[in-house]
């Protein structure tokens, strides 16, 4: 399944689409990296480490649209590993790859030169797969935490038993 999304993305993603992104790559990701951390609870500066990890990864998600399907599954990996650690929902995790589309939309809709609904319908395709992608990435280091947080309480309760038998 991932490679079939991964391939199916490279090879829907408009160049059209491209562009727009590497012209307007900085208000794009000022923007992505705004939503994002909108979804903590604190509000977060941009100099704190979480802040700046994210928009090293939000930015490498958005270099990643020109490259192989291995570079953008490590580049997704990276958001993804932040926001599988945090107590948001899944689906409010998943919410970001649908804000960068709705950001894509406003920047390129706000341009002189249209770009054409079937490369936008392509785009969308696209980051549908992306999407789906990420939930997979989401759910293999959710499941790791999990298996971590079992794992401590075990050693923790092997413990109190050795200590309740010295």
């Amino acid at each position: 399944m991932h490679t079939y999304f991964m391939g199916r993305f490279a090879k829907d993603m408009n160049r059209e689409i491209v562009h727009l992104i590497r012209e307007k790559r900085q208000i794009v990701l000022d923007q992505w990296q705004g939503y994002v951390l909108s979804l903590f609870p604190v509000t977060m500066k941009s100099a704190t480490p979480i802040a700046q990890a994210i928009e090293s990864g939000l930015g490498d998600v958005l270099d990643s649209f020109e490259t192989t399907p291995e570079k953008r599954t490590a580049a997704l990996a990276g958001v993804i590993r932040i926001l599988a650690v945090q107590s948001f929902s899944p689906s409010k995790s998943m919410s970001v790859f649908f804000a960068l589309r709705s950001i894509l939309r406003e920047i390129g809709g706000s341009e002189k030169r249209q770009i054409k609904q079937k490369h936008w319908d392509e785009f969308q395709t696209s980051m549908e797969h992306l999407t789906l992608e990420a939930f997979d990435s989401y759910m293999v280091h959710r499941e790791k935490i999990y298996q971590l947080k079992v794992d401590e309480s075990l050693r923790q309760s092997f413990m109190t038993r050795r200590g309740t038998r010295a």
